[in-house]
């Protein structure tokens, strides 16, 4: 009996030492154990993601939407974009997010994603009924060409989409290059959760536009609103200073996630009435001989954008002076033209010689400018020698007195 317990312990501890590895061996778990690594040949070289699949819009509306590539390779990725299916009358195009521009081809970084726009417009005329839009992606290296289809669903008249809204009490102002123009935007949450949006607005090259909120002095590019809430947003836009005048559509865009919301606003640019004046030389005095016509010279222009008409020339001249000009008015004056004025000056016979101020302004409907001249006046050669003899008769009488009263 003893033998047999015996032999049944040594058989417990084979058995043990036997299956211990086994035992071991089933404590490894899927994350101690490490996952083989997949090569970048074996991975796709791109994968979009179109963000909606099936829309319900209106005639006339404008859809936008997000399209992601992602690249899950370490390599960057060169990816062309097209829509190359549309409906009759539909345009549709790829868009960078902001600014928005035109895409028609993009580079992913490896193990990064890039997200575009897709805006898709529809015509005003457009029958209701199911309607589907194709777009195409190719990686440069031609390994892969991915379609994706969105169906839309066009109802009989334009869908409230309750989200987003962007309004403008006054979306025209007019003025010339020179003003700051400032509008007042209310940016609506019409949504029943917090929405956090990004602002940014699309100006003519060389303008400036700066989103603040309403009273404040801080720029921003995003704000976040409550839920069915309104923000009032202050926009101010600085044209270049020489803007042509016309009509410039400035928009300003609000986005979040897949709500977006727009405010189109144009300004009306009449241009500067600015108006130069001086002489070729540069200098601002002249010399005139008493009795004798002299002519002075000086130069306007037009340094604004805008033309300037019906150009008048007025002197503020001394007692009994002659001023004439030649021409005596230019009817228009275009930007950046020059247009030399010959001005007649007489000083009166009897003037006596000196410096004289002579002030000179010409004057428009919109704008005036003024410059005052230095004139010297100086007697004729003839009146000198009078003078001088008279002067000398004078001597010789006072000369003659003191020698009379002398011997006196």
């Amino acid at each position: 009996m003893r033998i047999g317990r015996t032999h049944l312990v040594w058989l417990l501890l084979a058995a043990l030492v036997a299956f211990w590895p086994l035992s071991g061996a089933s404590h490894e778990t899927p994350e101690t154990a490490a996952a083989p690594e997949i090569p970048d040949e074996q991975k796709e070289p791109f994968e979009l993601i179109m963000a909606y699949t099936n829309i319900t819009v209106g005639p006339g509306q404008e859809f936008e939407m997000d399209a992601e590539v992602v690249n899950p390779r370490k390599a960057s990725v060169r990816v062309a974009l097209e829509a190359t299916s549309l409906p009759d009358g539909w345009t549709a195009a790829f868009h960078s997010r902001y600014p928005s521009y035109p895409v028609g081809g993009i580079m992913v970084q490896g193990g990064k994603s890039t997200t575009l726009e897709l805006k898709i417009k529809l015509p005003d005329d457009v029958e209701p009924g199911d309607y589907e839009v194709g777009v195409t992606a190719k990686d440069g290296n031609g390994e892969k060409t991915e379609d994706a289809k969105v169906a839309f669903r066009v109802s009989a008249k334009k869908v409230d989409t309750g989200g987003l809204k962007m309004e403008s009490q006054y979306p025209v102002l007019s003025g010339n290059t020179s003003q700051l123009f400032k509008f007042s935007i209310d940016l609506k949450n019409e949504t029943d959760n917090p929405v956090t949006t990004a602002l940014a607005a699309t100006a003519p090259p060389g303008w400036v536009v700066r989103i603040k909120p309403q009273f404040e002095e801080t720029q921003i590019s995003s704000i976040a609103l409550k839920k069915d809430s309104t923000e009032t947003l202050s926009v101010e836009i600085q044209p270049p200073l020489l803007g042509e005048p016309g009509e410039y559509p400035v928009v300003v865009k609000a986005r979040s996630a897949g709500l977006s919301a727009q405010a189109d606003l144009k300004i009306s640019l009449s241009g500067t009435q600015e108006l130069n004046m001086g002489t070729a030389s540069g200098r601002l005095n002249a010399s005139v001989t008493a009795g004798d016509k002299g002519q002075v010279d000086f130069l306007v222009a037009n340094a604004g954008t805008a033309p300037l008409t019906n150009l008048a020339f007025i002197s503020s001249k001394p007692d009994e002076w002659e001023v004439s000009f030649r021409p005596d008015k230019v009817d228009s004056l275009n930007p950046g033209e020059v247009r030399e004025v010959k001005m007649d000056v007489t000083a009166p016979e009897r003037a006596v010689a000196g410096d004289y101020m002579l002030a000179v302004t010409t004057n428009s409907p919109d704008t005036n400018k003024s410059i005052d001249f230095r004139v010297t006046v100086s007697t004729p050669t003839i009146w000198g020698w009078i003078g001088a003899f008279i002067v000398a008769l004078v001597v010789l009488a006072l000369a003659a007195v003191f020698i009379r009263l002398g011997r006196r």
